[in-house]
C-alpha cells in the first residue's frame, strides 16, 4: 500500500521556482523567497497569487513588522510592502547578507565574507539600519554570525570561530565577545521574541542566555541542526533526535536521520504538535504529540525541506525544487482519516486530486 504524500495533505500546493529559502506568514499571506532571487506572496484562505518580484539571489532570510517584510538577498537588504509587493529600498552591505532581524524602530542584519582559501568564513559585520533603510553604524565581527537575536536594543550574536560563544553590539558600546560555559561552536539559533535567546552548539547542549546570564542545558553529544521556541523549547540533533524543553515535559525522541528543521505547528488530535523534517536519500516529515513524544505521522517526500514556517492551525513547508506546501489543522486530520482509502486509490483519480488542489483550497 502507497503511503499518502505531503501533497495529499496539503490545502495549497505552490510554486516559488528555486530551491525555497524562507517562508513566512502574516495574516492571510504566505511570502516565500527563493535561492533563485523570487519572491512571492499568495492567500492562505484562496491561494491566490497576489504578486511577484525576482531579484538576482540567492535569498537568504527574512523577518517582518506590521505590513512590511525584510528580506536579506546576494549582499543586499531589501524591505517590500506585503499588500502590493512593491519594493520600498534596498541597500547594498559588504559582504554577503545572512540574517535580518527587525523591531519597531530599526533593523539588525548580519553580513559575511567567505575566504576559499581557508575554506571557512574569514571575518563578517552586523549592522544596524532604520526602518527607512538609513545605515545608521555597522561593526565587524571575528567570524560570522550563525544566529541573530535582537534583545533590549541589543543585537546577540552567536558565533562559531575564532570565537566560540556568543557578541553584543548597540549604539552605546563596541561589540563585546562573550565566552560560554558549552565551548563549542554554535551551529544554531532562536529566541522567545522577548528576552531569551536560545544557542546550539556542534557538539550537543544549548546554551539560554536571558539578562546576560547563560545557563546550559545537556543533551546529546551530537550537533544541534534546528532549535524552534513558540512557548517550549524544541530542539533537533543530527543523530537524529528531537528533544524538548522543560515547558513541554522535558523528554526526546528518536526520529532517524539528521534532523534540519523543527517547528510547532497543527496536529492530528491536540492542540499541536512538533514537526521535523530529516534527509536520507529522501525527506521525511515526522509529525510528534508535544506532550508525550509519540511519533503520529510520518510522511516521505523526493525533495529535501528547506523552510517552515507555521501560524496557529497553519504550516507551511518549502523545498528544494522551489515547492511549496500550505497545511490546515482540519484538512490535515480530514484527510488523515481518509488515508487508508485515497492510498488504494488509482493514479488517475489522484491526479485529478492534485489539479484541483492546484486551482482552489482543498
Amino acid at each position: 500500500m502507497a503511503q499518502p504524500s505531503l501533497e495529499f495533505y496539503s490545502s495549497l500546493v505552490r510554486n516559488i521556482e528555486g530551491e525555497c529559502s524562507f517562508l513566512r506568514i502574516s495574516g492571510d499571506f504566505l511570502v516565500a523567497g527563493s535561492n533563485s532571487g523570487q519572491v512571492g506572496c499568495w492567500s492562505i484562505s484562496s491561494g491566490s497569487e497576489f504578486w511577484r518580484v525576482e531579484f538576482e539571489g540567492p535569498c537568504s532570510n527574512s523577518d517582518s513588522f506590521g505590513e512590511v517584510l525584510y528580506f536579506t538577498e546576494s549582499n543586499k537588504i531589501h524591505s517590500i510592502d506585503i499588500n502590493s509587493g512593491e519594493v520600498l529600498w534596498s541597500v547594498e552591505l559588504q559582504g554577503s547578507s545572512d540574517f535580518v532581524r527587525c523591531t519597531s524602530e530599526y533593523l539588525w542584519v548580519t553580513s559575511s565574507v567567505y575566504n576559499f582559501e581557508i575554506q571557512d568564513y574569514s571575518e563578517g559585520a552586523v549592522w544596524k539600519l532604520g526602518l527607512d533603510g538609513t545605515v545608521i553604524q555597522s561593526w565587524k565581527t571575528e567570524g560570522r554570525a550563525w544566529a541573530l537575536s535582537s534583545v533590549e536594543g541589543r543585537a546577540l550574536l552567536g558565533l562559531s570561530r575564532p570565537n566560540c560563544g556568543y557578541a553584543t553590539v548597540s549604539e552605546l558600546s563596541d561589540i563585546k565577545y562573550v565566552s560560554l560555559e558549552n565551548e563549542n561552536p554554535v551551529t544554531v539559533g532562536n529566541d522567545d521574541g522577548d528576552q531569551r535567546v536560545f544557542l546550539g552548539h556542534s557538539k550537543g547542549g544549548v546554551t539560554e542566555i536571558c539578562s546576560g546570564e547563560s545557563t546550559s542545558l545537556s543533551m546529546a553529544d551530537s550537533s544541534v541542526s534546528a532549535i524552534e521556541f513558540n512557548g517550549g523549547l524544541v530542539a533537533g540533533l543530527e543523530s537524529g533526535e528531537v528533544f524538548v524543553g522543560e515547558g513541554f515535559g522535558s523528554w526526546s525522541t528518536d526520529i532517524g536521520g539528521s534532523v534540519e528543521t523543527v517547528s510547532i505547528g497543527p496536529s492530528l488530535d491536540g492542540e499541536s504538535g512538533i514537526w521535523a523534517s530529516t534527509w536520507s536519500n529522501e525527506a521525511k516529515l515526522t509529525m510528534i504529540e508535544l506532550s508525550s513524544g509519540n511519533v503520529k505521522l510520518d510522511v516521505s517526500h523526493p525533495s529535501r525541506i528547506s523552510s517552515v514556517c507555521s501560524s496557529g492551525k497553519t504550516i507551511c513547508f518549502g523545498d528544494s525544487s522551489g515547492l511549496i506546501f500550505i497545511l490546515e489543522q482540519e484538512v490535515l486530520r480530514r484527510r488523515f482519516s481518509q488515508s487508508d482509502e485515497e492510498s488504494d486509490k488509482g493514479k488517475e483519480r489522484l491526479a485529478m486530486r492534485e489539479k484541483i488542489r492546484g486551482l482552489r483550497r482543498g
